[in-house]
């Protein structure tokens, strides 16, 4: 039984290190605090050699860790799933309002959330006109069409 209490604390350790270069999303982390805390149960109540009072301080340890594990891998999750804040794709569908006049095959200006951007459009749009943002090309340009308010 003390072997068998020495594996799971041994595959305990080969899944956490393994967590750093897979991506489990912490499903390796988890089990290997599972498996850590059953083999640390095993092995105290099979050693007669090792107090009692061990089984009273580690189990809460392990129990918080592990609570610790699963709430941090549940932030990170909800955190990854955020839209993005930056960059090219936080600016689609945004609406910006015309500075320079647009013309088809032709370049203007948008003022974006208190960003000036060089624009491209399809349609003609004329200065302080509403666009909505549908694309940006390679070279950091913004492709608009007019926006409708349907209010």
């Amino acid at each position: 039984m003390v072997y068998f209490a020495d594996i799971l604390i041994f595959f305990a350790f080969i899944f956490v290190v393994v967590d750093f270069f897979a991506m489990s999303y912490g499903i390796f982390t988890a089990s290997g605090a599972i498996f850590f805390i059953i083999g640390s149960i095993l092995l105290f109540y099979v050693m007669p050699n090792v107090p009692g009072f061990f089984v009273r301080i580690v189990l809460p340890t392990y129990v918080t860790l592990t609570i610790f594990v699963s709430v941090s891998a549940y932030l990170g999750y909800r955190a990854h799933m955020l839209r993005a804040k930056v960059g090219m794709t936080a600016l689609l569908n945004e609406v910006g309002e015309v500075t320079r006049d647009i013309k088809p095959e032709g370049e203007g200006k948008v003022l974006v959330n208190g960003e000036l951007w060089t624009a491209f459009s399809d349609y003609e749009i004329l200065k302080n006109s509403k666009v909505i943002i549908t694309d940006a090309d390679n070279r950091l340009r913004l492709k608009v069409k007019p926006f409708k308010n349907n209010i």
